[in-house]
């Protein structure tokens, strides 16, 4: 006979905190945010705003309030607590997809998952050791009701097949979907990983390996391929919705910004050394000078080496000249060096 109490039980996924774990996690969220702004990453502020409103809606909306399959034990009141307990997972991971969505470099890249990686962890750790407040809340979900955990697993196997699809029909690379597949799972890795660390999944007694795999196979990536569908027509607009990305082949050759780059180097009209030359000519522009004239966002010049500038748009527009958009070509002339 089936102990169907077990079964409930381990269907069941709470985290048990401290009232101190939501303080230094607000602490570290002020200085993501601060870092985001610095380094002038706006889209993936927005991006962390939007995914706070979708878990809002989802996780405080839905399961707390309408399913009730969320439960929630603590002082602080509800409609106080998950404001930050859907801000939390909210705002820090749609902003690291977005940082990993952009792929500027290789060097960004890495640093942010390290970032978000000891970030999170440092947080529980800090719950633990400083004894600050230890008031204990307690929130789970129980991952049967309304087959939640079949709705996400056919979610996530959906956006495998949307992104083979692409694959097959060569609008996308394979490197392109495994790398969005590393995306999610890093994102849901990070939040499972930091919970088991500090001893707040471990608190509920319920905890295993089996858990931990799923939910960090599942949980993100039952989206991924969708959001950053949506994210390139909301960024890049419909023209740009096949076009380049950052490849691995791209990461040692890239130095400055990919994207910045490619919006640099996508000027209809201007598709041959002549027309560049005759157009350079015609304004009186150094060959530096032009090609800063060509993008809005100047400000990039002043943040980047100018030979590094110019090196990847030579590199650019060398390796990806066979594609549907026209590129600018690197000017160079004696006023230049």
């Amino acid at each position: 006979m089936v102990d169907t109490t077990e079964a409930v039980i381990d269907s069941i996924v709470t985290r048990t905190l401290h009232v101190d774990y939501i303080y230094f996690d607000l602490i570290f969220l002020t200085i993501c945010i601060i870092v985001l702004m610095k380094k002038r990453y706006w889209i993936p502020i927005i991006w962390g705003i939007i995914g706070w409103l979708v878990y809002l809606f989802v996780d405080y909306y839905l399961w707390y309030t309408v399913m009730e399959s969320r439960t929630y034990e603590g002082s602080i009141p509800p409609s106080i607590f998950f404001q930050w307990f859907c801000f939390s997972p909210g705002f820090a991971q749609f902003s690291y997809v977005a940082v990993m969505f952009e792929k500027r470099s290789w060097a960004q890249i890495w640093k942010w998952t390290v970032f978000f990686f000891v970030g999170w962890i440092l947080i529980g750790l800090a719950s633990q050791w400083i004894p600050f407040n230890d008031e204990i809340l307690r929130v789970s979900r129980n991952m049967h009701a309304n087959n939640q955990r079949l709705t996400f697993t056919i979610m996530t196997i959906g956006n495998v097949v949307i992104a083979s699809i692409l694959c097959f029909t060569k609008k996308w690379k394979w490197e392109h979907m495994f790398y969005l597949l590393i995306v999610g799972t890093l994102v849901e890795l990070n939040l499972e990983l930091s919970l088991s660390v500090s001893g707040i999944r471990l608190e509920q007694g319920t905890w295993s390996w089996e858990l931990f795999i799923v939910n960090t196979l599942i949980e993100f990536n039952m989206g991924i391929v969708l959001m950053f569908l949506l994210w390139v027509l909301a960024v890049c607009g419909p023209r740009r919705f096949f076009q380049p990305t950052l490849r691995w082949r791209d990461f040692p050759h890239i130095k400055t910004d990919f994207n910045w780059i490619y919006s640099m180097c996508q000027v209809h009209g201007v598709g041959s050394s002549e027309t560049a030359t005759e157009t350079h000519t015609a304004t009186g522009l150094t060959g530096t000078e032009y090609l800063k004239s060509l993008h809005q966002d100047a400000r990039n010049w002043h943040r980047y080496p100018e030979q590094a500038i110019l090196q990847d748009i030579s590199y650019f527009t060398g390796t990806y000249s066979d594609s549907h958009c026209k590129f600018i070509p690197v000017i160079k002339d004696e006023t230049d060096k």
